[in-house]
C-alpha cells in the first residue's frame, strides 16, 4: 500500500478497534453512556462534514459508526431488569440476547434506510441465495454435531428437549446481529477504500479481538484466535455471497459449540 493508504488503513483500524472495545466491555454504566454519546457526536460531525466534501467513502463510514452507537445507546435502556428476565435460566439468557437483537437490528437498518442507503450496501439481501444458504446450513450441521458430540461437555439427558428453542433462539439472535454489526455496515465502505482482503481482516480482528475480556473461556487468547480464524471465514462468505444469509448461519453454529457447553457447565436450568 502507498504511505498515504497505509495511514488511512491504521487510522480506521484503530478507530474501529476501539469502537468494537466499548460494545461489550464491562464499562461502569455512566462512563459507557458518556463514551456512546461522545462517539455518536464525533461520528455525525464527520459524517456532515465528509459529505460537504464529497468524501463518499468516507461519509459512508462515518455514518456507520453513528448508527452503531446510536444503536448502542437506544439498546441500554432496554436491560434485564426493564423486561424482568431471570438470568439463570436458558430463557431469560435467550429472550434477552433476542430483545438485544431486535432492537439494534432493527435501529441500524431503519438508520440506513432513513438515510437513503440501499440495505444491499449492508449486505441486507439475497445475494448469491442458494451459495449462500447452502454453505451457511453446512456449516451449522457441522458446528451443530461438535457442539452436541464433545466429549468433554456432553448435555445432560433431557437438557435440550427442554431447553433446544432458547438455545436456537440465542445463537441465531447473536449471529445475525453480529454480523450485522461487526462486518454488514461497514465491508462495503471498507472495500471502497481497501481491497477486499484487507476489509475482512480488519473487521476479523476487531471482531476477534473484544473476546479476550470474556470470563467463559479459560484460555482467552486462544478463544481469541478462534473468533479471527471465524471472522475471516464469515467475512469471506460475506463478500462472496454479497449477503448476510451464509455468515449468520456459519456464526449461530460456531455458537452453538460455546453455548452447549456454558448451560451444561454451569447448568443453565
Amino acid at each position: 500500500m502507498k504511505t498515504s493508504k497505509s495511514i488511512t488503513f491504521l487510522f480506521i483500524f484503530i478507530a474501529m478497534l476501539a469502537v468494537c472495545l466499548t460494545l461489550f466491555s464491562p464499562i461502569p454504566g455512566d462512563t459507557k453512556l458518556i463514551i456512546r454519546v461522545v462517539l455518536i457526536v464525533v461520528s455525525y460531525f464527520l459524517w456532515r462534514w465528509f459529505n460537504r466534501r464529497d468524501l463518499t467513502e468516507f461519509k459512508n463510514l462515518a455514518f456507520a459508526f453513528m448508527a452503531l452507537n446510536l444503536a448502542f445507546l437506544i439498546v441500554s435502556v432496554f436491560t434485564v431488569k426493564f423486561w424482568g428476565l431471570n438470568m439463570e435460566t436458558t430463557k431469560g439468557i435467550a429472550l434477552s440476547k433476542f430483545s438485544d437483537s431486535a432492537i439494534i437490528t432493527t435501529v441500524i437498518i431503519s438508520l440506513f434506510l432513513l438515510a437513503g442507503y440501499s440495505l444491499k450496501t449492508i449486505y441486507m439481501s439475497r445475494g448469491k441465495f442458494m451459495p449462500g444458504i447452502i454453505t451457511g446450513i453446512a456449516f451449522f450441521l457441522i458446528f451443530g454435531y461438535l457442539a452436541l458430540n464433545n466429549p468433554q461437555q456432553r448435555p445432560v439427558p433431557g437438557f435440550l428437549g427442554k431447553n433446544w428453542i432458547w438455545i436456537l433462539m440465542f445463537v441465531f439472535s447473536n449471529g445475525f446481529m453480529e454480523e450485522l454489526v461487526f462486518r454488514g455496515i461497514f465491508l462495503d465502505k471498507l472495500n471502497g477504500l481497501f481491497n477486499h482482503h484487507l476489509s475482512i481482516l480488519m473487521t476479523s480482528v476487531c471482531f476477534a479481538v473484544p473476546h479476550i475480556i470474556v470470563q467463559y473461556q479459560p484460555n482467552v487468547l486462544m478463544f481469541a484466535g478462534i473468533c479471527l480464524i471465524l471472522g475471516m471465514i464469515c467475512g469471506y462468505a460475506m463478500h462472496l455471497t454479497r449477503s448476510i444469509i451464509a455468515p449468520a448461519l456459519i456464526h449461530a453454529g460456531a455458537d452453538l459449540m460455546i453455548m452447549i457447553p456454558i448451560f451444561t457447565t454451569y447448568g443453565v436450568k
